[in-house]
Protein backbone atom coordinates (compact mmCIF):
# COMPACT_ATOMS: atom_id res chain seq x y z
CA UNK A 1 0.00 0.00 0.00
CA UNK A 2 1.48 3.37 -1.04
CA UNK A 3 -1.42 5.62 -0.09
CA UNK A 4 -0.33 8.52 2.13
CA UNK A 5 -2.56 9.73 4.96
CA UNK A 6 -2.26 13.41 5.93
CA UNK A 7 -2.93 13.43 9.69
CA UNK A 8 -3.98 16.83 10.98
CA UNK A 9 -3.69 17.53 14.70
CA UNK A 10 -4.37 20.92 16.27
CA UNK A 11 -2.90 20.45 19.75
CA UNK A 12 -3.35 23.06 22.46
CA UNK A 13 -1.20 22.27 25.52
CA UNK A 14 -2.47 18.70 25.57
CA UNK A 15 -0.64 16.22 27.82
CA UNK A 16 -1.98 13.39 25.63
CA UNK A 17 -0.32 14.56 22.39
CA UNK A 18 2.82 12.40 22.61
CA UNK A 19 0.81 9.31 23.60
CA UNK A 20 -1.55 9.93 20.67
CA UNK A 21 1.32 10.18 18.18
CA UNK A 22 3.05 7.05 19.46
CA UNK A 23 -0.18 5.02 19.50
CA UNK A 24 -1.08 6.19 16.00
CA UNK A 25 2.27 5.04 14.62
CA UNK A 26 2.46 1.82 16.63
CA UNK A 27 -0.97 0.58 15.58
CA UNK A 28 -0.80 1.55 11.91
CA UNK A 29 -0.45 -1.26 9.40
CA UNK A 30 1.66 1.04 7.21
CA UNK A 31 3.31 3.66 9.45
CA UNK A 32 5.60 4.70 6.62
CA UNK A 33 2.55 6.13 4.81
CA UNK A 34 1.61 8.52 7.59
CA UNK A 35 2.28 12.24 7.19
CA UNK A 36 1.67 14.25 10.35
CA UNK A 37 1.03 17.95 10.51
CA UNK A 38 0.72 19.32 14.02
CA UNK A 39 -0.26 22.85 15.01
CA UNK A 40 1.66 22.64 18.28
CA UNK A 41 0.25 25.35 20.53
CA UNK A 42 2.38 25.08 23.63
CA UNK A 43 4.09 26.84 26.51
CA UNK A 44 7.85 26.53 26.99
CA UNK A 45 7.30 25.54 30.62
CA UNK A 46 5.05 22.59 29.68
CA UNK A 47 7.04 19.41 30.22
CA UNK A 48 4.56 16.88 28.83
CA UNK A 49 4.59 17.61 25.10
CA UNK A 50 8.15 18.08 23.92
CA UNK A 51 8.19 17.11 20.24
CA UNK A 52 11.98 16.93 19.79
CA UNK A 53 11.91 13.18 19.14
CA UNK A 54 9.72 13.77 16.06
CA UNK A 55 11.52 16.77 14.55
CA UNK A 56 14.01 14.68 12.56
CA UNK A 57 11.30 12.30 11.31
CA UNK A 58 10.47 13.23 7.71
CA UNK A 59 6.84 12.22 8.27
CA UNK A 60 6.33 15.19 10.61
CA UNK A 61 5.53 18.83 9.88
CA UNK A 62 5.37 20.79 13.11
CA UNK A 63 3.97 24.31 13.24
CA UNK A 64 5.49 25.77 16.43
CA UNK A 65 3.01 28.20 18.01
CA UNK A 66 3.45 29.82 21.43
CA UNK A 67 0.11 29.22 23.17
CA UNK A 68 -0.42 32.92 23.85
CA UNK A 69 -0.22 33.67 20.11
CA UNK A 70 -2.84 31.09 19.15
CA UNK A 71 -5.97 32.40 17.46
CA UNK A 72 -8.07 29.32 18.21
CA UNK A 73 -8.82 25.83 16.92
CA UNK A 74 -10.19 26.84 13.50
CA UNK A 75 -7.18 29.07 12.86
CA UNK A 76 -4.84 26.22 13.85
CA UNK A 77 -6.64 23.77 11.56
CA UNK A 78 -6.42 26.26 8.70
CA UNK A 79 -2.68 26.60 9.31
CA UNK A 80 -2.33 22.82 9.08
CA UNK A 81 -4.41 22.56 5.92
CA UNK A 82 -2.03 24.92 4.14
CA UNK A 83 0.67 22.21 4.40
CA UNK A 84 -1.45 19.53 2.71
CA UNK A 85 0.60 18.13 -0.17
CA UNK A 86 -1.82 16.01 -2.22
CA UNK A 87 -1.71 13.00 0.09
CA UNK A 88 -4.34 10.43 -0.94
CA UNK A 89 -6.28 10.63 2.33
CA UNK A 90 -6.66 13.09 5.17
CA UNK A 91 -7.47 12.43 8.81
CA UNK A 92 -8.37 15.29 11.12
CA UNK A 93 -8.33 14.53 14.82
CA UNK A 94 -7.71 15.95 18.25
CA UNK A 95 -4.52 15.41 20.20
CA UNK A 96 -6.02 12.87 22.60
CA UNK A 97 -6.93 9.72 20.67
CA UNK A 98 -6.12 6.03 20.80
CA UNK A 99 -6.23 3.68 17.85
CA UNK A 100 -7.22 0.11 17.01
CA UNK A 101 -4.71 -2.24 15.38
CA UNK A 102 -4.33 -1.57 11.65
CA UNK A 103 -6.54 1.51 11.91
CA UNK A 104 -5.15 2.95 8.67
CA UNK A 105 -5.93 -0.16 6.63
CA UNK A 106 -9.39 -0.39 8.24
CA UNK A 107 -10.23 3.21 7.34
CA UNK A 108 -9.00 2.88 3.76
CA UNK A 109 -10.92 -0.39 3.34
CA UNK A 110 -14.12 1.28 4.62
CA UNK A 111 -13.55 4.22 2.29
CA UNK A 112 -13.05 1.93 -0.72
CA UNK A 113 -16.13 -0.14 0.13
CA UNK A 114 -18.22 3.02 0.09
CA UNK A 115 -16.70 4.04 -3.26
CA UNK A 116 -17.69 0.64 -4.68
CA UNK A 117 -21.25 1.28 -3.50
CA UNK A 118 -21.34 4.44 -5.62
CA UNK A 119 -20.36 7.16 -3.17
CA UNK A 120 -17.86 9.35 -5.06
CA UNK A 121 -16.37 11.13 -2.06
CA UNK A 122 -17.25 9.28 1.13
CA UNK A 123 -16.51 10.87 4.47
CA UNK A 124 -15.87 8.72 7.54
CA UNK A 125 -16.88 10.30 10.83
CA UNK A 126 -17.59 9.31 14.41
CA UNK A 127 -20.96 9.97 15.94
Amino acid sequence: MNDKIFIQIAAYRDPQLILTLKDCIKKAAYPENLVFCIAWQHCDTDTWDNLDEFRSDSRFKIIDIPYNESLGACWARNSIQRLYNNETYTLQLDSHHRFVENWDKECIDMYNQLRKKGYDKPLLTLS
